[in-house]
C-alpha cells in the first residue's frame, strides 16, 4: 500500500500529515489548559501527581508520533536526490507505529481509571476493561515486533501484520465501548433526581457533556481505524493520524469539562480528600439579584452520594458580599 507517489490513494500522505499538525495544535491548547486546572486551579486541595504525569506522558506521546509522521514526510517527499526506500525509513515508520498503539493503551488506562473513579472505586467494574486493555496492547506490539525491515515496501506507511492488527482494533474498541457505556450509565442514574431539562437543547447539552466526559470520540475513532484495516484503504493513513491525536485530545478535554466547574467566580467546590482528578466538583452561582438565593448545581459525576457527609468549604461570591453589606442589619435574620 502506497509504495510510491503514483500509487492510488497518494494524496493522503499530505492530507494525513497536514490533519495530524492541525490536532497536535488543537491537543496544545487543551493539554496547557488541563495542566492549569490538575495543578494551579486545584489548590489548596492535594495535586494528583500520577495523573499529571499520566497525561504528560500522553501528550509527548502525540507530540512524538506526530514529529516522526513529519519527519518521515520530509524526508521522502523533500528529497532532492532520490526518494528513500521503505527499508530506509523503517525506524521512523516502526517508531511511529509504536507511538500510535502506545498513546491509545494510555487512553485507555485513562479512561478506564475515569470508569473506575466514576463507580466508587469498584475494582469488579474495570477489571474486565483493564484486562482486555493488556491484551491489546500485546497484540498491537507483538504485530510490528514480528516484521522484519525487509518487509517494508513503502517509506510512507508500515506493513501490517493484519491477524495481531486486527486483534488489536477488536480489543481496543471493545475496551472503549464497555468503558464509554458503563460512564454514561453511572452518570445518568446519579444525576437523574436532581436533573430536570426545560427545553430540547438543554436535553441536547447534556447528552452533548456526557459524550465528552464519557470520552465516546475514542469508540468512533476506534472504529474507524477498524474499517478501514479491514478494506485495507489508503485513507487508513488519515484515520490513524487523527485518532493519534484524539487519543490524547479526548481524556484532556473530560479534564476540562470536569475542571471548568471550579473556574467561575462564586463557585462552592465540594471535594473528596482524595488526590484525583475526577473528585466530586459542585458549584453553585448567584446570577441577579431577583435569583440571589438560587442554585445552579452542576454534578459531577460519580461519588456525589459517597462524599454528601463531608464537610462543604463556605465560599462567597464577592458580588453576595457586596449585597449583604448594602442590605444592613436589618436583612439578617432575628
Amino acid at each position: 500500500m502506497l509504495e510510491d507517489v503514483s500509487s492510488k490513494g497518494a494524496y493522503v500522505v499530505i492530507v494525513s500529515d497536514s490533519l495530524e499538525i492541525m490536532f497536535f495544535g488543537i491537543n496544545t491548547i487543551f493539554f496547557t489548559f488541563a495542566m492549569m486546572i490538575l495543578t494551579v486551579y486545584k489548590r489548596p486541595l492535594p495535586i494528583d501527581w500520577p495523573m499529571v504525569a499520566a497525561l504528560s506522558a500522553l501528550f509527548g506521546i502525540c507530540m512524538s508520533h506526530c514529529g516522526l509522521v513529519t519527519t518521515d514526510r520530509y524526508s521522502t517527499l523533500g528529497s532532492l536526490d532520490h526518494m528513500p526506500t521503505g527499508q530506509e525509513m523503517s525506524g521512523l515508520l516502526r517508531g511511529a507505529d509504536g507511538l500510535l498503539r502506545t498513546a491509545s493503551f494510555l487512553s485507555q488506562l485513562l479512561m478506564i481509571h475515569r470508569c473506575w473513579a466514576v463507580w466508587d472505586r469498584a475494582w469488579s467494574v474495570v477489571s474486565a476493561p483493564a484486562v482486555m486493555a493488556i491484551a491489546a496492547y500485546a497484540c498491537a506490539m507483538n504485530g510490528p515486533a514480528r516484521i522484519p525491515t525487509t518487509a517494508f515496501r513503502s517509506p510512507f506507511v508500515a506493513p501490517r501484520n493484519l491477524p495481531f492488527d486486527m486483534a488489536f482494533c477488536i480489543l481496543s474498541l471493545a475496551v472503549y465501548t464497555t468503558v464509554t457505556t458503563l460512564i454514561i450509565y453511572r452518570l445518568r442514574r446519579l444525576t437523574a433526581p436532581v436533573r430536570s431539562f426545560r427545553s430540547v437543547e438543554g436535553l441536547i447539552f447534556s447528552l452533548g457533556k456526557s459524550i465528552i466526559e464519557a470520552g465516546a470520540l475514542l469508540v468512533l475513532a476506534q472504529l474507524l481505524i477498524l474499517i478501514f484495516l479491514y478494506l485495507e484503504n489508503p485513507a487508513l493513513l488519515i484515520v490513524e493520524s487523527l485518532a493519534a491525536q484524539l487519543y490524547g485530545i479526548a481524556p484532556t478535554v473530560m479534564i476540562l469539562r470536569l475542571g471548568f466547574n471550579v473556574l467561575p467566580e462564586g463557585r462552592v467546590r465540594w471535594a473528596s480528600t482524595m488526590a484525583e482528578f475526577s473528585t466530586v466538583v459542585a458549584g453553585t452561582t448567584f446570577e441577579t439579584d431577583s435569583e440571589l438565593g438560587a442554585a445552579d448545581i452542576e454534578l459531577d459525576l460519580a461519588t456525589a452520594h459517597a462524599h454528601s457527609s463531608m464537610d462543604r468549604p463556605a465560599s462567597i461570591s464577592s458580588r453576595t458580599r457586596a449585597k449583604a453589606q448594602l442590605a444592613g442589619p436589618s436583612s439578617r435574620p432575628h
